[in-house]
């Protein structure tokens, strides 16, 4: 079964949301210790979405296989061409691979589609065997599960013993940002009221040391887990690109086309009175690395 909202949707997210948190996504694959992905390892991208931390993994480590799983089959047809295009246009491998070994060689030779597996399924479900997987990594997804700690166990289960997972989701921030606020007032202006919700209930970790011990509950060692942030700098008008086609398309979508060019002038109106300064978002995060 495919994940009807994010198929609606996967477009807009590889368009306006997923560039915002790519890079706090991609510094992940720094935090994998080089023993967890030696040789030809197989890594998980679970929540891989439309295959931003997918392709990064398979681009960082030639010789990997990556498995991809993700509820939205929208969402994995763009991963699947992300990574056909990138095939396309990599350099052919070298003539003379030097010491590296013969498998590793071997994986090199093949393209990043090559490389990529791709299926629907859950996180709290993964559709792969027991002990398969030699490290997984997961980017703002664990936040969106019915039960995180489900997800957890799941990943241990399909990791091998000693495998690696690496995790970054959100903490919780309650801090006011004002652009959400001058948003809010053009609704108000116009006397708008709120469409129906989606189901999705966000449940972020309330700080470091408990994201930690949710690990550890799972069944997870050598858990190191570390404060972060997501930084982006905005402006009026592509925050105001971002909340019509990502965070309140719902609302958009149901307006009919004069109110909803009136919203976009009125909110614009409102951010255009913000100071600069306003539109710096810092959003707090946890990674977290752990064995199996």
């Amino acid at each position: 079964m495919t994940d009807a909202p994010y198929d609606r949707h996967a477009v807009a997210y590889r368009d306006w949301w997923g560039p915002i948190i790519a890079p706090a996504a991609l510094r992940l694959l720094d935090r994998i210790p080089p023993r967890a992905v030696a040789g030809a390892p197989v890594i998980l991208d679970v929540g891989t979405g439309t295959g931003a931390l997918a392709v990064a993994t398979l681009d960082k480590w030639p010789a990997a296989q990556v498995i991809g799983v993700d509820p939205s089959s929208a969402m994995l047809e763009i991963a699947r061409a992300a990574a056909g295009a990138r095939t396309e246009t990599a350099a052919e491998p070298a003539a003379e691979p030097g010491a590296e070994a013969e498998a590793e060689a071997g994986a090199q030779g093949r393209g990043p589609a090559d490389r990529l597996r791709l299926e629907v399924g859950e996180a709290g479900r993964l559709p792969l065997p027991d002990a398969t997987v030699d490290a997984a990594v997961s980017s703002f997804v664990i936040q969106l599960v019915p039960s995180r700690i489900g997800m957890l166990r799941e990943l241990r289960r399909v990791l091998r013993p000693g495998g690696t997972v690496a995790l970054v989701t959100w903490i919780v921030d309650e801090r006011p940002f004002e652009p959400d606020d001058a948003f809010d007032r053009a609704l108000d202006d116009l006397d708008l009221p709120d469409p129906p919700g989606n189901g999705v209930d966000p449940r972020p970790y309330a700080s470091v040391s408990a994201a930690a011990a949710e690990f550890r509950r799972a069944g997870f060692r050598d858990v190191r887990a570390t404060a972060e942030a997501l930084e982006h700098r905005f402006t009026p008008e592509r925050y105001l690109d971002l909340v019509e086609h990502w965070w309140e398309s719902e609302r958009f979508a149901e307006l009919d086309a004069a109110t909803a060019a009136r919203l976009r002038d009125t909110a614009l109106r409102h951010l255009r009175d913000l100071p600069v300064g306003a539109f710096a978002w810092r959003a707090p995060l946890v990674s977290v690395v752990a064995q199996r």
